[in-house]
């Protein structure tokens, strides 16, 4: 008499892999540079995404750049915020959606931002949006 050996089925693996690399791939480390090169001049800024699917730049050329604003993902009372830059043609993400962040933190961000913008005597910006850790950590988990 043979024992029989159960085996887990290959499609969680499967599932559990391809799930792993999704979180992996879309937690990017976000780098908001802002600059005026002289005083009153009109603000260029430059929005650097860098992540395991390599290093992507957002140029926003001189003048462009009108502001900032939040918004809300989620449930109510699970609420995350999203920061966008606002142009005369776009609105470019500076968080991705897994790094969203409380309404507090996504608040100081849009305040700063456009604080830059009403002083014209602030020459430079400079803002860091890191991965969401936890997310990194599933998605090692869900891989390995």
């Amino acid at each position: 008499m043979s024992k029989k050996i159960n085996l887990p089925e290959p499609i969680g693996f499967i599932f559990a892999f391809v799930l792993g690399l999704y979180l992996l791939f879309g937690s990017e480390l976000t780098t908001l540079k802002c600059k005026r090169l002289q005083l009153n001049q009109k603000v260029t800024c430059e929005v650097t995404y860098f992540g395991l699917r390599g290093k992507r730049i957002t140029e926003i050329i001189p003048g462009q750049l009108q502001g900032a604003k939040k918004m809300r993902i989620g449930h109510k009372r699970k609420s995350r915020y999203r920061v966008f830059l606002l142009t005369e043609y776009d609105e470019i993400p500076i968080q991705e959606a897994f790094s969203a962040s409380s309404e507090l933190v996504a608040n100081q961000k849009v305040e700063q931002v456009n604080n830059f913008l009403n002083n014209p005597e602030q020459m430079s910006l400079k803002m860091l949006q890191h991965p969401n850790w936890f997310i990194v950590f599933w998605g090692i988990m869900f891989v390995i």
